[in-house]
Protein backbone atom coordinates (compact mmCIF):
# COMPACT_ATOMS: atom_id res chain seq x y z
CA UNK A 1 0.00 0.00 0.00
CA UNK A 2 2.85 2.34 0.83
CA UNK A 3 4.43 1.80 -2.58
CA UNK A 4 1.10 2.54 -4.29
CA UNK A 5 0.69 5.80 -2.38
CA UNK A 6 4.25 6.82 -3.21
CA UNK A 7 3.64 6.13 -6.90
CA UNK A 8 0.38 8.12 -6.81
CA UNK A 9 2.11 11.06 -5.10
CA UNK A 10 4.98 11.03 -7.57
CA UNK A 11 2.50 10.93 -10.43
CA UNK A 12 0.63 13.95 -9.09
CA UNK A 13 3.88 15.90 -8.64
CA UNK A 14 4.93 15.05 -12.19
CA UNK A 15 1.52 16.09 -13.56
CA UNK A 16 1.63 19.38 -11.64
CA UNK A 17 5.11 20.04 -12.99
CA UNK A 18 3.96 19.45 -16.56
CA UNK A 19 1.01 21.83 -16.05
CA UNK A 20 3.29 24.55 -14.70
CA UNK A 21 5.69 24.08 -17.59
CA UNK A 22 2.84 24.36 -20.05
CA UNK A 23 1.73 27.72 -18.64
CA UNK A 24 3.26 30.83 -20.23
CA UNK A 25 5.76 32.54 -17.93
CA UNK A 26 4.21 35.54 -16.23
CA UNK A 27 6.07 38.72 -17.05
CA UNK A 28 7.28 40.66 -14.04
CA UNK A 29 5.33 43.82 -13.35
CA UNK A 30 7.48 45.63 -10.81
CA UNK A 31 11.18 46.47 -10.74
CA UNK A 32 13.47 49.13 -9.29
CA UNK A 33 15.94 51.67 -10.64
CA UNK A 34 18.52 53.16 -8.26
CA UNK A 35 19.50 56.78 -8.93
CA UNK A 36 22.70 57.84 -7.19
CA UNK A 37 23.09 61.61 -6.70
CA UNK A 38 26.21 63.76 -7.16
CA UNK A 39 28.89 62.02 -5.11
CA UNK A 40 31.71 64.56 -5.50
CA UNK A 41 32.23 64.83 -1.69
CA UNK A 42 32.89 61.07 -1.61
CA UNK A 43 36.14 60.95 -3.59
CA UNK A 44 38.23 60.13 -0.50
CA UNK A 45 35.74 58.24 1.67
CA UNK A 46 34.34 54.68 1.60
CA UNK A 47 30.77 55.94 1.26
CA UNK A 48 30.32 55.54 -2.50
CA UNK A 49 31.57 51.97 -2.49
CA UNK A 50 29.45 51.13 0.57
CA UNK A 51 26.34 52.46 -1.16
CA UNK A 52 27.03 50.35 -4.25
CA UNK A 53 27.68 47.27 -2.14
CA UNK A 54 24.32 47.74 -0.42
CA UNK A 55 22.62 47.90 -3.81
CA UNK A 56 24.31 44.68 -4.89
CA UNK A 57 23.41 42.96 -1.63
CA UNK A 58 19.76 44.00 -2.00
CA UNK A 59 19.51 43.46 -5.73
CA UNK A 60 17.13 40.50 -5.56
CA UNK A 61 14.94 42.03 -2.85
CA UNK A 62 14.47 45.22 -4.87
CA UNK A 63 14.42 43.48 -8.24
CA UNK A 64 17.00 46.10 -9.14
CA UNK A 65 17.60 46.32 -12.88
CA UNK A 66 20.06 49.20 -13.21
CA UNK A 67 21.98 51.83 -11.27
CA UNK A 68 22.07 55.39 -12.67
CA UNK A 69 24.35 58.22 -11.54
CA UNK A 70 23.54 61.85 -12.33
CA UNK A 71 27.05 63.28 -12.74
CA UNK A 72 29.74 64.96 -10.66
CA UNK A 73 31.20 61.59 -9.86
CA UNK A 74 34.43 63.53 -9.18
CA UNK A 75 35.13 66.73 -7.34
CA UNK A 76 37.99 67.78 -9.60
CA UNK A 77 39.67 66.41 -12.71
CA UNK A 78 42.23 64.66 -10.53
CA UNK A 79 43.61 61.20 -11.25
CA UNK A 80 43.59 60.13 -7.60
CA UNK A 81 39.86 60.78 -7.44
CA UNK A 82 39.25 58.86 -10.66
CA UNK A 83 41.13 55.86 -9.32
CA UNK A 84 39.10 55.96 -6.09
CA UNK A 85 35.71 56.13 -7.85
CA UNK A 86 36.71 53.60 -10.49
CA UNK A 87 37.68 51.12 -7.79
CA UNK A 88 34.31 51.63 -6.09
CA UNK A 89 32.44 50.91 -9.30
CA UNK A 90 34.13 47.52 -9.55
CA UNK A 91 31.49 46.44 -7.02
CA UNK A 92 28.90 46.75 -9.80
CA UNK A 93 31.26 45.38 -12.46
CA UNK A 94 31.95 42.23 -10.44
CA UNK A 95 28.25 41.70 -9.69
CA UNK A 96 27.38 42.32 -13.35
CA UNK A 97 24.81 44.89 -12.22
CA UNK A 98 24.35 47.28 -15.18
CA UNK A 99 24.85 51.00 -14.70
CA UNK A 100 24.82 54.24 -16.65
CA UNK A 101 26.31 57.60 -15.72
CA UNK A 102 26.31 61.10 -17.18
CA UNK A 103 29.07 63.66 -17.07
CA UNK A 104 28.93 66.56 -14.66
CA UNK A 105 31.01 69.70 -14.98
CA UNK A 106 33.33 68.36 -12.26
CA UNK A 107 33.94 65.26 -14.37
CA UNK A 108 35.66 67.28 -17.08
CA UNK A 109 38.77 69.41 -17.57
CA UNK A 110 36.68 72.55 -17.00
CA UNK A 111 37.19 72.53 -13.21
CA UNK A 112 40.64 72.69 -11.66
CA UNK A 113 41.88 71.43 -8.33
CA UNK A 114 41.75 74.59 -6.23
CA UNK A 115 38.25 74.78 -4.83
CA UNK A 116 36.28 74.49 -8.02
CA UNK A 117 37.26 77.49 -10.13
CA UNK A 118 37.50 77.32 -13.91
CA UNK A 119 40.61 75.76 -15.38
CA UNK A 120 42.71 78.05 -17.58
CA UNK A 121 42.02 78.19 -21.30
CA UNK A 122 38.77 78.03 -23.24
CA UNK A 123 36.27 76.89 -20.62
CA UNK A 124 33.80 75.55 -23.21
CA UNK A 125 36.50 73.44 -24.85
CA UNK A 126 37.63 72.25 -21.43
CA UNK A 127 34.05 71.21 -20.66
CA UNK A 128 34.18 68.86 -23.65
CA UNK A 129 37.58 67.48 -22.66
CA UNK A 130 36.56 64.18 -21.09
CA UNK A 131 39.69 62.17 -21.90
CA UNK A 132 40.38 61.16 -18.30
CA UNK A 133 36.75 60.17 -17.68
CA UNK A 134 36.78 57.94 -20.76
CA UNK A 135 40.14 56.48 -19.72
CA UNK A 136 38.73 55.24 -16.42
CA UNK A 137 35.18 54.58 -17.61
CA UNK A 138 35.54 53.21 -21.15
CA UNK A 139 32.58 52.06 -23.18
CA UNK A 140 33.46 48.45 -22.34
CA UNK A 141 32.44 48.95 -18.68
CA UNK A 142 28.83 49.71 -19.61
CA UNK A 143 26.97 46.48 -20.32
CA UNK A 144 23.79 48.17 -21.57
CA UNK A 145 25.56 50.64 -23.91
CA UNK A 146 24.71 50.57 -27.60
CA UNK A 147 24.75 53.73 -29.76
CA UNK A 148 27.16 56.58 -29.06
CA UNK A 149 27.44 60.08 -30.47
CA UNK A 150 31.21 59.78 -30.80
CA UNK A 151 32.95 56.47 -31.42
CA UNK A 152 34.28 54.84 -28.25
CA UNK A 153 33.21 57.76 -26.03
CA UNK A 154 30.63 57.32 -23.29
CA UNK A 155 29.80 61.06 -23.04
CA UNK A 156 26.59 60.72 -25.07
CA UNK A 157 25.32 57.18 -25.32
CA UNK A 158 22.28 54.94 -25.41
CA UNK A 159 21.72 52.14 -22.90
CA UNK A 160 19.06 49.49 -23.51
CA UNK A 161 17.38 47.05 -21.16
CA UNK A 162 14.08 45.23 -20.68
CA UNK A 163 12.10 45.06 -17.44
CA UNK A 164 8.51 44.85 -16.31
CA UNK A 165 7.58 43.27 -19.64
CA UNK A 166 8.56 46.49 -21.46
CA UNK A 167 11.54 47.85 -23.37
CA UNK A 168 13.58 50.76 -22.02
CA UNK A 169 16.12 53.21 -23.41
CA UNK A 170 18.39 55.42 -21.31
CA UNK A 171 20.03 58.33 -23.11
CA UNK A 172 22.88 59.82 -21.11
CA UNK A 173 23.44 63.33 -22.41
CA UNK A 174 26.30 65.76 -21.85
CA UNK A 175 25.38 68.82 -19.81
CA UNK A 176 24.42 71.99 -21.69
CA UNK A 177 24.61 69.92 -24.86
CA UNK A 178 25.98 70.96 -28.22
CA UNK A 179 23.49 71.38 -31.05
CA UNK A 180 24.71 68.34 -32.99
CA UNK A 181 24.38 66.27 -29.80
CA UNK A 182 20.76 67.40 -29.46
CA UNK A 183 20.13 66.37 -33.07
CA UNK A 184 21.70 62.98 -32.31
CA UNK A 185 19.48 62.57 -29.25
CA UNK A 186 16.39 63.27 -31.35
CA UNK A 187 17.45 60.55 -33.77
CA UNK A 188 17.92 58.12 -30.88
CA UNK A 189 14.47 58.84 -29.44
CA UNK A 190 12.98 58.24 -32.88
CA UNK A 191 15.08 55.13 -33.48
CA UNK A 192 13.82 53.57 -30.25
CA UNK A 193 10.20 54.63 -30.62
CA UNK A 194 9.02 51.29 -29.20
CA UNK A 195 10.91 51.89 -25.95
CA UNK A 196 10.25 54.01 -22.87
CA UNK A 197 12.95 56.67 -22.95
CA UNK A 198 14.75 57.98 -19.86
CA UNK A 199 17.11 60.96 -20.16
CA UNK A 200 20.06 61.03 -17.78
CA UNK A 201 21.76 64.43 -17.76
CA UNK A 202 23.57 66.42 -15.09
CA UNK A 203 21.90 69.83 -15.45
CA UNK A 204 18.17 70.06 -16.11
CA UNK A 205 16.24 71.47 -13.12
CA UNK A 206 17.17 74.48 -11.02
CA UNK A 207 16.94 74.49 -7.24
CA UNK A 208 13.44 75.99 -7.48
CA UNK A 209 12.48 73.10 -9.80
CA UNK A 210 12.14 75.24 -12.90
CA UNK A 211 13.90 74.03 -16.04
CA UNK A 212 17.24 75.80 -16.43
CA UNK A 213 17.04 78.56 -19.04
CA UNK A 214 20.75 79.15 -19.72
CA UNK A 215 23.88 77.24 -20.65
CA UNK A 216 25.47 77.44 -17.22
CA UNK A 217 27.76 80.21 -18.42
CA UNK A 218 30.14 77.98 -20.36
CA UNK A 219 28.09 75.23 -22.00
CA UNK A 220 26.28 75.34 -25.31
CA UNK A 221 22.48 75.01 -25.20
CA UNK A 222 20.11 75.40 -22.28
CA UNK A 223 18.20 72.49 -20.73
CA UNK A 224 14.99 74.28 -21.77
CA UNK A 225 16.02 74.16 -25.42
CA UNK A 226 17.02 70.51 -25.04
CA UNK A 227 13.65 69.74 -23.50
CA UNK A 228 11.77 71.61 -26.24
CA UNK A 229 13.63 69.87 -29.05
CA UNK A 230 14.58 66.39 -27.85
CA UNK A 231 11.99 65.54 -25.17
CA UNK A 232 8.71 67.41 -25.53
CA UNK A 233 7.92 66.37 -29.15
CA UNK A 234 8.05 62.64 -28.45
CA UNK A 235 5.42 60.25 -27.13
CA UNK A 236 7.98 57.78 -25.75
CA UNK A 237 9.99 60.14 -23.50
CA UNK A 238 8.93 59.33 -19.94
CA UNK A 239 11.53 60.55 -17.43
CA UNK A 240 14.51 62.81 -16.80
CA UNK A 241 17.02 62.25 -13.99
CA UNK A 242 19.40 65.08 -13.10
CA UNK A 243 21.59 66.56 -10.36
CA UNK A 244 23.84 69.64 -10.08
CA UNK A 245 21.40 71.99 -8.30
CA UNK A 246 22.10 71.05 -4.67
CA UNK A 247 18.59 69.87 -3.68
CA UNK A 248 16.06 67.18 -4.49
CA UNK A 249 12.72 67.58 -6.21
CA UNK A 250 10.21 66.46 -8.80
CA UNK A 251 8.13 68.13 -11.51
CA UNK A 252 6.13 67.20 -14.59
CA UNK A 253 5.88 68.87 -17.97
CA UNK A 254 3.49 68.05 -20.76
CA UNK A 255 4.80 66.53 -23.93
CA UNK A 256 3.33 67.56 -27.27
CA UNK A 257 0.82 64.70 -27.13
CA UNK A 258 -0.25 65.70 -23.60
CA UNK A 259 1.41 62.93 -21.58
CA UNK A 260 3.50 64.02 -18.58
CA UNK A 261 7.29 63.86 -18.64
CA UNK A 262 8.52 63.20 -15.09
CA UNK A 263 11.72 64.95 -13.96
CA UNK A 264 13.54 63.88 -10.78
CA UNK A 265 16.30 66.00 -9.26
CA UNK A 266 18.66 64.42 -6.74
CA UNK A 267 21.69 66.35 -5.49
CA UNK A 268 22.46 65.97 -1.79
CA UNK A 269 26.25 66.49 -1.47
CA UNK A 270 26.03 64.18 1.54
CA UNK A 271 29.00 61.95 2.31
CA UNK A 272 27.67 60.47 5.55
CA UNK A 273 24.20 58.96 5.03
CA UNK A 274 24.56 57.50 1.49
CA UNK A 275 21.27 58.79 0.02
CA UNK A 276 20.02 56.92 -3.05
CA UNK A 277 16.72 57.38 -4.82
CA UNK A 278 14.94 54.05 -5.27
CA UNK A 279 12.26 54.24 -7.94
CA UNK A 280 9.92 51.26 -8.01
CA UNK A 281 8.18 51.03 -11.38
CA UNK A 282 4.95 49.05 -11.75
CA UNK A 283 4.23 48.56 -15.43
CA UNK A 284 0.91 46.79 -14.87
CA UNK A 285 -0.68 49.45 -12.68
CA UNK A 286 1.06 52.48 -14.18
CA UNK A 287 2.74 53.71 -11.00
CA UNK A 288 6.14 54.86 -9.81
CA UNK A 289 7.00 54.82 -6.11
CA UNK A 290 9.93 57.01 -5.14
CA UNK A 291 11.90 57.13 -1.90
CA UNK A 292 15.40 58.26 -1.01
CA UNK A 293 16.97 55.62 1.20
CA UNK A 294 19.87 56.47 3.51
CA UNK A 295 21.85 53.30 3.97
CA UNK A 296 23.86 54.32 7.02
CA UNK A 297 20.70 55.35 8.87
CA UNK A 298 18.55 52.53 7.49
CA UNK A 299 15.72 54.97 6.88
CA UNK A 300 14.15 57.05 4.11
CA UNK A 301 14.66 60.80 3.93
CA UNK A 302 11.69 62.84 5.17
CA UNK A 303 12.17 65.61 2.63
CA UNK A 304 9.26 65.07 0.27
CA UNK A 305 11.12 62.55 -1.86
CA UNK A 306 8.79 59.72 -0.78
CA UNK A 307 5.81 59.77 -3.12
CA UNK A 308 3.77 57.73 -5.59
CA UNK A 309 3.12 58.80 -9.16
CA UNK A 310 0.00 57.27 -10.69
CA UNK A 311 -1.58 57.07 -14.11
CA UNK A 312 1.62 56.52 -16.07
CA UNK A 313 0.92 55.34 -19.63
CA UNK A 314 3.90 53.24 -20.64
CA UNK A 315 4.98 52.62 -24.20
CA UNK A 316 4.15 49.00 -24.95
CA UNK A 317 5.44 46.82 -27.78
CA UNK A 318 3.18 46.62 -30.80
CA UNK A 319 1.57 43.36 -31.75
Amino acid sequence: MVGKHVRQTLGMVLLLGLVLLARPARAEDTFTLAIVPDVQPEVATPQFQARLQWLVDNRAKLNLKAVLQVGDLMNFNDEVQYKHQSEALKVLDNAKLPYAMCLGNHDTAAVKFDGGSAAPGNVNQNLRNTARYNQYFPLSRFAMARDTFEALKIDNSVHLFEAGGLKWCIINLELWARTDVIDWAKRMVEKYADRNVIFLTHAHLNGDLTIQQNNGGYGNNSPQLIFDQAMKPYANVQMVFCGHAGVQGYRTDKAADGHPIHSFLQCYHDNTTNPTRLLEIDTKNGTMKSRVYCQTLDTDKADGSTMTVTGVAWVKPKG
